[in-house]
């Protein structure tokens, strides 16, 4: 007897932290974007959109897209994640790679003073992250691949804070 296939829920998340990144969350729900997600086997996008506007939800067959504002914790988004997109707020980095999730990195260009710019070249540096900025989010998407990132040797989250502090020259 045949017994149907279950099929895998591949999530991916997408944080912008507790302000507000519109050109990440439009970026994400481009239609080229979604064709992209949907052809590496993903059925599920959850975006967090911060202190952001309510985006246009395209229609898609395959992948099941939920947008929230903000919720007192993003752990089980990240634990539940095959990929995390995030904007390069140090707290949204440190808990994904806590989690030893695959994690591409977005940049805000339009942050003045940008530190995150800083911590997202370092964690690139070192492998642990894959940066990119809007504009090249796609072409990102397209070739990434998680066998290229590293996993940070850290098992504590004072251990994993006081290395990246490192990694900045802090």
């Amino acid at each position: 007897m045949n017994m149907p296939v279950s099929q895998e829920k591949k999530k991916i998340f997408v944080t912008v932290g507790t302000t507000q990144f519109d050109e990440l969350v439009t970026r994400v729900l481009h239609p080229d974007m979604l064709e992209i997600m949907e052809a590496q086997g993903y059925t599920h996008l959850i975006i967090q959109i911060g202190r952001g506007p309510e985006p246009q939800i395209p229609t898609s067959q395959r992948i099941q897209i939920t947008v929230y504002h903000l919720k007192e914790s993003i752990s089980s988004d990240i634990k539940d994640a095959s990929l995390v997109i995030s904007h390069a707020g140090a707290g949204s980095c440190l808990e994904v790679l806590h989690a030893h999730k695959p994690l591409i990195v977005v940049v805000n260009q339009k942050l003045m003073g940008n530190h995150q710019l800083e911590l997202a070249e370092k964690l690139h540096s070192e492998r642990h992250v894959v940066m990119c900025y809007p504009e090249t989010l796609k072409t990102t998407m397209t070739v990434f691949n998680t066998s290229s990132l590293e996993n940070l040797p850290i098992n504590n989250q004072m251990a994993l804070s006081n290395y990246i502090e490192k990694l900045m020259g802090f």
